[in-house]
């Protein structure tokens, strides 16, 4: 205990009055109210790897309509863990993927049925991204084609007009603010893209992808938007019908108070950018530019899903909290469009104190079709703000799970 800190207003108002009346009388303070996440060590444990993938963030999840979930995962450690260290020879490679059976009421899948996927080897004999820039995708930007890389936003399965399934994932195309400069904080939105797999059921190191710009994404500088950072698909009302894709999105604006925004297109053809529609509060118009904000106090990655609880159909939307924040927060609605309520917290992230350098949380997302009943169960990341801390210390910078009684979140 540090006893040289300075005393709370509080406190020093218990010394005064104490001084006057010639006693002192305990003050005892209120303690916090107990949030309702609790840790779901059990999940943990199948991301905790000491060879091949051993870490990652992002991490959506994608119901591939025949059981498995793939996991969507930007910057991954590939290498091995030594002495708890991501070891000589491991390499940061941009973006991976991972593919695991499906899960029972909730209960994680066995940890060798998990399976992870990343780029072949380079000339230089090191693992690469999952998936890659092409040169066509340069846009505005000379460096976008040689000295850029996606992040990986989330995804989606879809049945297109001529039958057979297609695999939708987003992607963030991302550069370097500085050339040459240092810090975990060193890069910036070049634009956003679209990647397509033809073949989404067959084995992955055999899919067929093709990659597109998205044209709605904007990167001026000012109110940049970034599509895709949650999507919710809503069913169709009869049998057959593939319903609609609703695009959720960031905005940066001046300050540090993100806004949501929202676009919808058919499901079917969601692959289809001209069929994007964006909501103006009143309707849906054909400009990006015209979204306006649904809600705000966002980070730039979440998740939106339906949970059906006391026999109705919510939306709820995960995310850690904003700035550095140390909470992971829900918010819920009746439509995708909103009205949203406040953000609720659920969980207090602690185990953060270890290490020289200040760490942070983020990433919190929702898996709502890998949940037990009565629950959601939600991902978060630590991560430093110092490079090699994360290299030294290989417990961070992998997903961690809690799991969140629903009843708490619809109270």
């Amino acid at each position: 205990m540090n006893s040289s800190r300075p005393l709370t207003a509080l406190a020093i108002t218990a010394l005064l009055a104490s001084a006057s009346q010639g006693s002192v009388q305990a003050q005892k303070q209120p303690a916090p109210a107990e949030l309702p996440g609790k840790p779901a060590p059990e999940w943990d444990a199948i991301f905790a790897r000491k060879k091949g993938w051993t870490g990652a963030d992002g991490c959506y999840s994608v119901e591939m309509g025949d059981g498995r979930t793939l996991w969507l995962y930007s910057d991954t450690w590939v290498g091995t863990v030594a002495e708890g260290k991501h070891a000589k020879g491991s390499r940061l490679v941009n973006n991976s993927i991972g593919l695991q059976p499906a899960v029972i009421n909730g209960k994680p899948p066995k940890h060798d049925s998990l399976e992870f996927y990343w780029g072949k080897p380079g000339k230089d004999g090191k693992p690469r991204a999952w998936i890659e820039p092409e040169l066509r995708l340069k846009a505005d930007d000379p460096q976008a084609a040689s000295k850029s890389w996606y992040w990986l936003l989330d995804g989606c399965v879809i049945n297109p007009p001529g039958g057979g399934k297609k695999l939708l994932v987003f992607l963030m195309h991302m550069g370097r603010k500085k050339e040459g400069g240092e810090g975990v904080f060193n890069f910036r939105m070049l634009g956003g893209a679209l990647a397509v797999v033809s073949n989404p059921l067959a084995d992955p190191s055999q899919w067929k992808i093709s990659q597109a710009v998205n044209p709605h994404s904007r990167r001026s500088g000012t109110d940049d938007i970034s599509w895709a950072t949650a999507l919710y698909h809503s069913e169709g009302r009869g049998p057959g019908e593939p319903g609609t894709l609703y695009i959720y999105g960031i905005r940066d604006v001046k300050g540090l108070n993100k806004q949501v925004v929202l676009a919808r297109a058919p499901a079917a053809r969601a692959d289809d950018f001209s069929t994007w529609r964006f909501f103006n509060g009143k309707g849906w118009s054909e400009k990006s530019s015209d979204s306006v904000k649904i809600t705000d106090q966002a980070v730039n990655e979440h998740t939106v899903e339906k949970i059906s609880f006391g026999g109705k159909n919510h939306l709820v939307l995960v995310e850690s909290q904003p700035v550095f924040g140390r909470h992971v927060l829900v918010r819920t609605a009746a439509n995708p469009e909103g009205p949203w309520s406040e953000f609720k917290k659920v969980f207090l992230v602690t185990n953060m104190e270890k290490g020289k350098h200040k760490r942070f949380t983020y990433a919190g997302k929702g898996h709502a079709h890998l949940s037990a009943p009565g629950e959601l169960l939600i991902s978060y990341v630590i991560n430093s703000h110092n490079f090699w801390d994360m290299v030294g210390d290989a417990t961070i910078y992998r997903p961690r799970f809690i799991r969140v009684p629903l009843d708490s979140i619809f109270d």
